[in-house]
């Protein structure tokens, strides 16, 4: 009789908590990680995030123009829970706006990013792959400077 009181008190102890990943409550602590529907979730969570993030990487090093309906909109960072990306224009480095970069970029956005990946996993020696460098960033502020001077120049 004794026993089912401890195994009662211990369920009563664990309390809801919600799963960013899978969308649901649940009261199985950490262990919940290491359930295959969460680990399918996260991966096809990241991998989406990683392949919108190597399209923006792609357009910083590449600026071309392109058609608003193949555009992408926008994007939502999962590790900050925020819109980041918005659709400005018909040129690529307009559609990543400076906000958007800045944001990937960001000491914040890395700690997010940090946090998450030791809260629901995934590995934290692959941290750098959802952030944009510093060295990429400095670039990209460097070549919207040149374009801005070149637009009032030719003005």
């Amino acid at each position: 009789m004794n026993h089912k009181k401890k195994e009662k008190s211990n369920s009563e102890q664990k309390q809801f908590e919600f799963c960013e990943v899978c969308r649901l409550n649940h009261n199985r602590g950490r262990r919940h990680n290491y359930l295959p529907s969460h680990k399918n979730s996260l991966s096809n969570l990241l991998s989406c995030f990683q392949s919108k993030l190597f399209d923006i990487k792609f357009f910083l090093k590449n600026p071309m123009a392109i058609l608003p309906e193949h555009a992408q909109e926008r994007l939502w960072c999962i590790f900050c829970n925020c819109d980041i990306l918005k659709l400005d224009s018909q040129f690529a480095w307009s559609v990543i706006s400076s906000n958007a970069v800045e944001h990937l970029a960001s000491e914040e956005h890395w700690k997010r990013v940090k946090g998450f990946m030791w809260k629901y996993g995934g590995g934290m020696d692959r941290v750098d792959l959802f952030r944009i460098a510093e060295a990429d960033y400095a670039k990209v502020k460097e070549d919207q400077g040149r374009a801005m001077f070149e637009v009032v120049i030719s003005a």
